[in-house]
């Protein structure tokens, strides 16, 4: 058991994933979850996984993930997604890590699943994510989505997978699809022709991106990120 780090999580209504989720993360001494007004079973869970449960209404992607930063007991931090699962070898990896310099941040390579899925190309992968840090130099941007960690002086890429099981449904693909577009449109600094961006969404997905070789699923991610484009520049 690794006493030197706290995973961080920010959920609502995740009771489908937070369990595989929490699971994964067992071998670390302490787990907070933010949760921001579950109405399903994503807090019971986390209390039976012996996490330490803290409400904050909705702030953002950024403000929220800070949010439960803050609340770390620990100096290292690593922040996990209630729809992701550590990997054994990268648990492994990070256990056995002597986190010596808190001015290095570390990245996780996350291989990610689209209606069930993998995903090999659409920009997908590889897709390295700073997720372990030390809290007293990195902390995430305010941003609304999209959000970052900064602060660190140094990056190292950890060996072993995350894996992401998002978009597991239609219905999962038109709440996100809604929820990042007006994300989006909230943060946006200028205004741009939203047809003309949701076709070069599109184009950058599926042709620049190699979409069109993860075939369906690629066609799907490609217009995906056009609709969230389009709602964004509405």
């Amino acid at each position: 058991m690794n006493k030197k780090i706290s995973v961080v999580i920010i959920a609502l209504n995740e009771e489908s994933n937070l369990d595989l989720c929490l699971t994964s993360c067992k071998d670390f001494d302490e787990i907070i979850v933010v949760d921001s007004g579950s109405t399903d079973q994503t807090i019971a869970i986390a209390k039976r996984h012996g996490a330490i449960v803290v409400h904050q209404e909705w702030l953002g992607f950024g403000p929220q993930k800070q949010f439960a930063v803050n609340h770390a007991s620990n100096d290292w931090v690593l922040s996990v997604d209630a729809d992701e699962i550590l990997s054994e070898d990268l648990i492994d990896n990070i256990i056995k890590m002597a986190l010596t310099d808190r001015s290095i941040a570390y990245a996780l390579n996350r291989r990610s699943y689209f209606l069930g899925k993998e995903v090999k190309h659409s920009g997908w992968n590889p897709d390295w994510v700073i997720r372990l840090f030390n809290k007293t130099v990195c902390h995430f941007t305010d941003d609304l989505v999209h959000e970052r960690i900064t602060g660190f002086a140094s990056l190292h890429k950890l060996n072993g997978l995350m894996h992401h099981n998002t978009y597991p449904s239609e219905k999962d693909i038109q709440e996100k699809t809604r929820k990042y577009g007006l994300l989006g449109k909230a943060s946006r600094t200028k205004d741009k022709n939203k047809f003309l961006s949701a076709l070069w969404a599109f184009i950058r997905t599926f042709i620049l991106k190699g979409g069109f070789l993860d075939g369906l699923t690629g066609l799907k991610i490609a217009l995906m990120n056009a609709r969230t484009t389009f709602i964004k520049y509405s």
